[in-house]
């Protein structure tokens, strides 16, 4: 990309000497950095002067892709937004946007306070892709080089992790934005031109087919997760489960979730993965606010939609929703619908009337991973076996498939950790579809960044009005947010926004 740069390197004189041996002249293109929306940013010389380095370089990437969605933006206030848990608290604009009374409109005023909930997870991702953008042109231009140095299952296995991370990261740009750039090793900067949001998932899941392509049937390894390791098939079948994911949730409606290729989805869903469940580092970098403010009573609560949802069939007087005006608190549920309401969820017999707002939050908070809570060292589910067993069960239902595996691969968590009743696969396509919303909000919302947010607006009608129905968003939520204000006023285009008075996507 941009302007032509020259590494000069630094190495010890062995390999130096075979670097020069094999004429190893290093150039490789990237962007100056001369304003935040930088592509393709330019990363120290240092970091590729040695080609024994590439592999720890890569793993290094997989943490910054970690950071830029699981940290704090924009996982806490989205998944505020699309009613996963509420907070009255400030912090990274949660208060300032949680979707009560109506839905609100995102702020994309590029000096606002909390402008970093739109523009954090645009900078971070796009500092991946530059990062592995950069390297992939360095390989790629001295491919002879770099194999006399690592060999060609390490270039291999540099260049496998390196379009796993460009797909990851373009897949969530096309899961959170309604447009964005398509770049990679091969682009040029003056070129990029913002693409739709489906465009963007096309290239993510090119580039991840791409990634799992040199991972089959191989010895690679994708050692970038913390101490995960996937072997060869491993990391093939884990990328592909990614694919899956990113085609059902490019869905912004029920309309766009009938389009998906849920063909394709069987397809990529035949394998199952290994959960993809970081370990905690103790606070230093792998770690995940959501696990840790997201599940502390003084910071947070279950929205009472969800404990309606779990409780359908009780009287209004013991599980209202909305959660009375001018009431403080209601008993603790006897004999819960859900089991999960006992394993997974604390009761609190107060809600403290400075930080709630009655209507939206329950007496209970989510309490299952209270382990990492309490420690910061226990693994966090990022994606996990029961999410991508659930997208092949909808794959099957909507593909006229087996609904009797469909309804096995829903008991699975229905039946065995909520002790609902087993479904047989001889229900409606309506009611196992219902299902499988059901189990997505009570099993994936603490999981992957913005989840909650993602299963609910492919579910939700555009132009819905029903605050009541406790599975959809509230009315007037945004379905995707906008590019980041600070981009649109460096490329002279107008500021806009989703959500509140402005349109839902």
């Amino acid at each position: 990309m941009g302007n032509k740069r020259t590494i000069h390197f630094s190495l010890n004189p062995k390999l130096l000497a075979i670097l020069m041996l094999l004429g190893f002249g290093v150039t490789f293109q990237s962007c100056n950095k001369s304003s935040p929306d930088d592509l393709n940013p330019f990363v120290d010389s240092e970091k590729f002067a040695n080609p024994e380095e590439y592999s720890s370089f890569v793993d290094s990437t997989y943490v910054l892709f970690w950071t830029s969605l699981q940290h704090n933006q924009p996982n806490m206030p989205i998944s505020v937004m699309g009613l996963g848990f509420y907070s009255a608290w400030g912090n990274w604009g949660m208060r300032n946007i949680a979707p009560y009374p109506n839905g609100v409109a995102l702020n994309n005023d590029a000096n606002y306070t909390y402008a970093e909930m739109i523009s954090g997870p645009w900078n971070g991702l796009y500092e991946v892709i530059g990062r592995m953008n950069d390297l992939l042109s360095i390989i790629d231009t001295n491919q002879d080089a770099v194999i006399s140095v690592i060999g060609s299952e390490g270039s291999d296995e540099i260049r496998a992790n390196a379009k796993a991370l460009q797909g990851i990261s373009l897949g969530y740009l096309s899961l959170l934005y309604d447009q964005a750039y398509i770049v990679d090793e091969n682009s040029e900067a003056a070129n990029s031109t913002l693409s739709s949001y489906k465009d963007v998932n096309d290239k993510a899941i090119e580039k991840l087919s791409e990634a799992a392509q040199l991972f089959e049937n191989s010895n690679l390894t994708m050692t970038g997760w913390n101490g995960l390791v996937y072997d060869g098939d491993n990391a093939a079948d884990l990328l592909r489960a990614f694919i899956a994911k990113f085609e059902v949730l490019q869905a912004r409606n029920p309309m766009e979730a009938q389009n998906v290729d849920w063909a394709r989805v069987l397809q990529n869903t035949e394998e199952e993965i290994i959960d993809l469940s970081p370990t905690g580092d103790g606070g230093d970098q792998w770690w995940h606010r959501m696990l840790i403010q997201g599940q502390d009573q003084n910071w947070a609560r279950t929205p009472q939609k969800i404990i309606k949802m779990m409780n359908p069939n009780k009287a209004d007087s013991e599980v209202p929703y909305p959660y009375p005006e001018g009431v403080y608190h209601l008993p603790e549920i006897v004999d819960p619908e859900d089991s999960r309401i006992t394993s997974d969820f604390t009761y609190f017999s107060v809600i403290n009337p400075g930080r709630i707002v009655f209507s939206s939050a329950s007496n209970y908070r989510y309490g299952r991973y209270e382990g990492y809570k309490n420690t910061l060292l226990e693994p966090m589910d990022f994606l996990t076996s029961e999410e991508i067993d659930l997208l092949r069960a909808e794959a099957l239902i909507r593909t006229r498939g087996n609904k009797a595996e469909a309804a096995d691969i829903i008991n699975n968590t229905s039946v065995t950790r909520g002790g609902l009743q087993p479904l047989t696969g001889g229900e409606s396509d309506e009611e196992m579809l219902k299902a499988i919303s059901y189990e997505r909000i009570v099993e994936f919302t603490y999981h992957g960044s913005c989840n909650i947010w993602f299963y609910r607006r492919m579910i939700t009608p555009l132009g819905n009005t029903d605050r009541l129905n406790v599975y959809y968003l509230e009315p007037n939520t945004a379905r995707h947010m906008p590019v980041p204000g600070f981009e649109l006023n460096f490329q002279n285009l107008p500021v806009y926004t989703f959500g509140g008075d402005q349109p839902e996507q």
